[in-house]
C-alpha cells in the first residue's frame, strides 16, 4: 500500500490496480473513499482499460480472430509497478505482456500519477503506443465510489448530486448492460438532484459530456460534507450505485470511452468511442477529486 500526505490530505493507493484505497483529510476521521463490501460492489475505485462498460458477449473480434475480454477490461485486476514516488505523489506503470496479448493484441503502456494538490487528489493517466505499426484501439475511464452519507445516522436519499455547469443533459439509456445512444434521455440539472437507490434500477445514469470540462458534486446537507468531482475532456460521466443490493455509496466515473452499442456487430474497430494511438504517440488524461 502506498501512501500519500500534504497539509491538507492522506491518501492512500494499492499496487493492485492501482486503486484509491483510502481519502481523509488531516486531522479529521472521516472516510471518503467506500471501502469495499462483496454484498453490495467489492471494489473501491477500479481503473477502467483498454474497455469501458461490457462488450457483447464478452468478446470482440480483431483482424479476423475472436478475444474474449469481461467487463472494464484487465488493468484494474493486475498489480501496477512503482516507477516513482515522492510525499504527495507517486507514480505507476503497467505494461502488456503474454497474458494480456491473450485479451487485447496490443502493445501499451498505461502510467497513472495520483498528485495531492492543496486539498484535492489529481489522477492522470498517461497511454502510450510503444509499438512501431500498429494503432493502439482502446477506451480508459475511472470509477471512485465514495462513502454516502459521510454523516453518521443520515439515510442515503438525504444525498444531493449537483453539475457545473448546471443545465439539461443528454442522458444515455442502457438496456442491460449495452448503451442505446440512439434514444437518449434528458436530464434536467439545473438544480440539485435528491438521489435514491430505486434511480439506479436500471444501472449507471450516465451524462453525456462530450468533452466538456465537467465537475458533478455529492453533497451530505446533513453533515455539510462531500466530494467533487471534475473531469477534464471526458465524453461521458457515469454515476452509480449498487442495486438492488443497496449500499451507501455512489461512484462518480469518468469515462473516456462506453460499453457496446445495443447495435454492435461485435468488430473493434466498429466499436462505439474507442480511441486510436497512432505507433510511437501518448495521450493523456485527468480528472481530480476534492473532499469537504
Amino acid at each position: 500500500m502506498i501512501s500519500l500526505h500534504n497539509d491538507q490530505l492522506t491518501v492512500e493507493i494499492n499496487e493492485l490496480g492501482a486503486q484509491l484505497h483510502s481519502i481523509k483529510r488531516q486531522g479529521e476521521a472521516t472516510e471518503y473513499l467506500w471501502q469495499g463490501d462483496a454484498a453490495s460492489w467489492g471494489r473501491q475505485a477500479p481503473i477502467l482499460f483498454p474497455f469501458v462498460g461490457r462488450l457483447k458477449d464478452d468478446q470482440y473480434v480483431f483482424e479476423g480472430q475472436t478475444y474474449h475480454q469481461t467487463q472494464h477490461g484487465f488493468a484494474r485486476d493486475r498489480r501496477f509497478a512503482v516507477v516513482e514516488q515522492e510525499s504527495d505523489r507517486v507514480v505507476f506503470e503497467q505494461h502488456d505482456d503474454e497474458q494480456t496479448r491473450a485479451a487485447f493484441p496490443f502493445a501499451f503502456r498505461l502510467f497513472v500519477t495520483v498528485e495531492l494538490v492543496w486539498d484535492s487528489v489529481h489522477v492522470d493517466y498517461r497511454v502510450e503506443n510503444p509499438d512501431g505499426q500498429r494503432t493502439l484501439v482502446y477506451a480508459i475511464g475511472a470509477h471512485p465510489g465514495f462513502n454516502m452519507p459521510l454523516t453518521a445516522g443520515q439515510d442515503f436519499d438525504q444525498i444531493q448530486l449537483s453539475v457545473d455547469p448546471a443545465g439539461e443533459y443528454s442522458r444515455i439509456v442502457l438496456d442491460g448492460p449495452y448503451n442505446d445512444s440512439n434514444h437518449p434521455q434528458f436530464i434536467d440539472m439545473t438544480k440539485p438532484l435528491t438521489l435514491n437507490h430505486e434511480l439506479f434500477a436500471h444501472d449507471a445514469v450516465i451524462f453525456k459530456t462530450a468533452g466538456s470540462n465537467f465537475t458533478a458534486t455529492l453533497h451530505d446537507p446533513a453533515g455539510q460534507h462531500g466530494v467533487s468531482v471534475t473531469t477534464r475532456g471526458t465524453q461521458y460521466v457515469g454515476v452509480w450505485s449498487a442495486y438492488p443490493a443497496k449500499a451507501n455509496f455512489v461512484c462518480v466515473e469518468p469515462w473516456w470511452g462506453i460499453a457496446d452499442n445495443v447495435n454492435a456487430d461485435g468488430q473493434l474497430l466498429h466499436k462505439q468511442d474507442m480511441h486510436r494511438l497512432a505507433p510511437g504517440q501518448t495521450a493523456d488524461y485527468r480528472f481530480s477529486i476534492r473532499p469537504f
